[in-house]
């Protein structure tokens, strides 16, 4: 019996009694200790939940030889003695006022949990639906169950699996039809405590047809001394000839580690812009998926990551053209110092349908440190043959002309390298079209390079 994985199409083993016995003690003391499940909203997400608890029984924690995990060796960040938990809040309101942001609708998540007495939605157009992904379910809002693990159901991705059996909390996003949102919406996620803790928030993004919403994502670390492990899953759907523009600022301290399952369904005609700026965290792993549906569609996934220290980050991206006609254009860009791991393994899998196919795919990285490393890996399966597919990666140090001429003029080896490094990243941060954002983007990435 084999299993085949979804990014990879490579093939493994399911794994002997034993091992599966073992992965189900280790997962049933994960559901013990996280209390709240998303099981207790009714039988829809019991029966979800439980086929998901099956599904990782059968493949466990990805290792090492894992090809999709081959960069990050997820299994052995948590080795630790992490306790599964569905969030808590405790901080103050005083204390979260500095990850808010004025004028933008805030929705505050502390542990992965909603926190609707901390959240900003007093400018929230009527019209738009912002509540608890449990509380959706349990009310048994039409288009939360309908939609929820639309995306990630057949997944063989063990941390999203993982994900479905332990969510208890997260955020549901509906926009309605023909309705451009004219404020945006920002997801501050926070981290705190003194406890090794592992959570699992589960985030749903409805954009009906025809819709508009730019939506800001922030994660932070606020009086957090204790080890913790995120793994977070969000779905998105986006319908015919809807548009979503999603930033994602990622800024958690060293104790910290994160794996980000996103899961896009792009339909017919409508568009996505995604862009992560990944600068802080002890370990982080991106891993977008986007499935581009329908015809006419447009699709940008861009990202920037400063790695320091011995910090890891790696992203994980693939963006599978399904339908003729559409476009995708990807582009990634490292910063790597100190002893620092940065990993770029993306892949573009064109269908034999998928006619006119325009894909294009960049990585380009600088090593800042003798010791710095980046494993990148830009790949390309094409099975149709009217497309236009490009991909490729650069690697090297900063240019020494150019720094070799700005000092020249005067400036002085530090201000010539950050000019060098913030033009190079301004590239990425230019996608940003929400002007109040990509300033403060812009002011984080200065302050990330020093």
């Amino acid at each position: 019996m084999e299993l085949v994985t979804a990014k990879t199409n490579i093939s493994r083993g399911v794994l002997g009694e034993a091992e599966i016995i073992k992965n189900k003690s280790l997962l049933n003391k994960w559901i013990d200790e996280a209390g709240t499940h998303l099981t207790e909203t009714g039988n829809f997400a019991k029966g979800v939940q439980k086929k998901a608890e099956e599904n990782f029984a059968a493949i466990g924690l990805p290792t090492k030889r894992t090809e999709d995990f081959k960069y990050t060796n997820i299994r052995s960040y948590l080795q630790d003695d992490y306790a599964a938990k569905n969030g808590s809040a405790s901080l103050t309101e005083s204390e979260i006022e500095n990850v808010l942001i004025d004028d933008f609708v805030s929705v505050v998540l502390i542990n992965g949990k909603y926190i609707p007495e901390y959240s900003r939605l007093k400018n929230l157009p009527k019209e738009v639906t912002i509540k608890s992904l449990f509380k959706a379910l349990e009310e048994g809002n039409e288009v939360a169950i309908k939609q929820f693990n639309s995306g990630l159901e057949k997944t063989t991705n063990p941390m999203a699996m993982l994900n479905t059996a332990l969510a208890g909390d997260g955020i549901f996003i509906s926009i309605p039809e023909n309705f451009s949102c004219p404020i945006p919406v920002h997801i501050a996620n926070i981290c705190t405590g003194e406890a090794k803790n592992f959570y699992n928030p589960r985030h749903l993004v409805y954009l009906h047809k025809n819709s508009e919403l730019t939506l800001i994502e922030s994660y932070h670390s606020v009086n957090h001394t204790g080890k913790t492990f995120t793994n977070s899953a969000t779905e998105f759907i986006i319908e015919d000839t809807a548009s979503l523009e999603n930033y994602i600022l990622q800024d958690e301290d060293i104790l910290s580690q994160r794996n980000d399952v996103r899961h896009f369904t792009v339909n017919t005609g409508s568009r996505m812009n995604s862009v992560a700026i990944s600068l802080n965290g002890g370990m982080l792993r991106n891993d977008p998926t986007i499935f581009i549906n329908g015809e006419n569609a447009e699709v940008h996934l861009n990202g920037l990551f400063i790695v320091k220290e011995n910090c890891h980050t790696d992203n994980h991206t693939m963006v599978e053209h399904r339908a003729p006609n559409c476009m995708s254009n990807e582009l990634y860009k490292g910063i790597i110092g100190d002893n620092a791991t940065g990993v770029f393994n993306g892949k573009i899998l064109v269908y034999r349908d998928a006619q006119k196919t325009n894909a294009y795919q960049s990585n380009k990285n600088i090593l800042m440190g003798d010791k710095s490393t980046i494993n990148t890996k830009p790949q390309l399966e094409i099975y149709a043959d009217d497309v236009r597919c490009t991909h490729g990666t650069t690697t090297g140090k900063l240019n020494e002309e150019a720094l070799f001429y700005m000092r020249s003029r005067g400036l002085n080896e530090k201000l010539a390298k950050n000019i060098l490094l913030q033009s190079f990243a301004k590239e990425v941060s230019n996608t940003i079209k929400n002007e109040a954002f990509r300033t403060l983007i812009e002011q984080k990435i200065e302050e990330n390079i020093q």
